[in-house]
């Protein structure tokens, strides 16, 4: 007969003794063979249902929705590109010939290079010879893992590598500018609302709407009103501000026919040429909070053209393995390298961009 080993309660379940453990050979009889809780905790393990699909973290990538991206070139340490502007000397620039004025110009053509630096990425992931054992005996067993580690590590590398291009996208790395923060992009201050104030919270639609406009005046106004080239296609702006414009928006019938603010003022600003090329799309906030000028700094939008001929970002080789190779670290295990690289965002027009700050 089973006699317990204490004449008085077992101590409490503190430290390394628990009670009534099955592997820690307490009670004595944990692996008779009568049905019982062991016994049957093992048919319940054999019967359960393991969802296969793990949980992954979650993640925002925006870049290749907001720059245009040029593949291939494999790695380069520069992007070069070229550009030119034409000028005709002397008092009869445009050539029109009269009685008074037979002088025939001559015209001129400036090529000038750019250059932007290409940076290379590299990351690695090590798998342990004891770890690709334990999960073969796991397989052989009958309870196979619902996925490889090396699939495990290789989607965690692909979202470490997209948000590395989210951040040189919008905020560049050491010193270099991106979307966000361009020192050669034009600076304006929004306009001040009935309230007396800039941030969009306190304005109504209508002053938003002026606002966008008031910006992408400027922009095409430095783009020669090249309008088919020149008018920016593209608003970013923080989240908090897009949660905004989703009001409804109605005010003595001036939105009528409109579902929200964000609607009205993308359908009526001045850049909507044809329709839909004109769309005001939400960032993190961390990529736009306080990049504007002020003091304290102040919330910025971004207006710009999204097309290859103003800005863009290549990348000459995406992420691949580079190699594998047997290493003593960790015990002995197999380390794989990966390699890839980017430029920094190519600005090939600012004029065609501007910032509104205190929104």
């Amino acid at each position: 007969m089973y006699k317990p080993r204490f004449s008085s309660p077992p101590p409490p379940a503190t430290g390394l003794y628990r009670p009534g453990r099955a592997f820690d050979g307490y009670p004595a009889h944990a692996f008779d063979a009568g049905v019982g809780a062991g016994s049957y905790a093992f048919v319940l393990a054999q019967l359960a249902l393991i969802d296969p699909k793990i949980l992954e973290p979650l993640e925002a990538v925006t870049h290749p929705r907001d720059i245009s991206i040029k593949l291939g070139g494999g790695f380069p340490t520069d992007i070069t590109a070229w550009s030119t502007n034409y000028a005709t000397p002397g008092v009869n620039g445009l050539g029109v010939q009269g009685t008074s004025n037979t002088e025939i110009p001559e015209v001129m053509a400036d090529v000038t290079q750019g250059s932007w630096k290409v940076l290379t990425w590299a990351h690695a992931m090590t798998i342990t010879y004891l770890d690709l054992q334990r999960l073969d005996t796991a397989r052989r067993s009958g309870m196979p893992p619902p996925i490889s580690l090396q699939e495990l590590y290789e989607k965690g590398l692909q979202v470490i590598w997209n948000k590395a291009l989210d951040y040189n996208t919008y905020l560049g790395f050491n010193g270099m500018p991106g979307l966000c923060n361009n020192p050669n992009v034009p600076e304006t201050s929004a306009l001040t609302g009935s309230a007396g104030h800039t941030p969009w919270s306190t304005k109504t639609f209508v002053e938003i709407l002026n606002d966008v406009n008031y910006a992408l005046n400027i922009a095409i106004g430095n783009s020669g009103y090249d309008i088919q080239r020149g008018m920016p296609t593209r608003c970013l702006i923080p989240w908090t501000q897009y949660s905004q414009l989703t009001q409804p928006a109605t005010l003595s019938g001036v939105g009528s026919g409109f579902n929200s603010i964000l609607d009205y003022v993308q359908n009526k600003c001045i850049a909507n040429v044809k329709e839909g090329s004109f769309k005001i799309l939400p960032l993190p906030n961390n990529w736009l909070s306080g990049q504007g000028a002020g003091s304290p700094a102040t919330d910025r939008a971004v207006f710009y053209r999204n097309d290859d001929d103003n800005v863009k970002l290549y990348i000459p080789t995406s992420m691949r393995q580079g190699m594998t190779v047997p290493t003593t670290r960790a015990g002995g295990a197999y380390e794989t390298i990966f390699n890839g690289c980017f430029s920094q965002v190519a600005w090939l027009r600012t004029t065609t961009a501007v910032y509104l700050d205190g929104i």
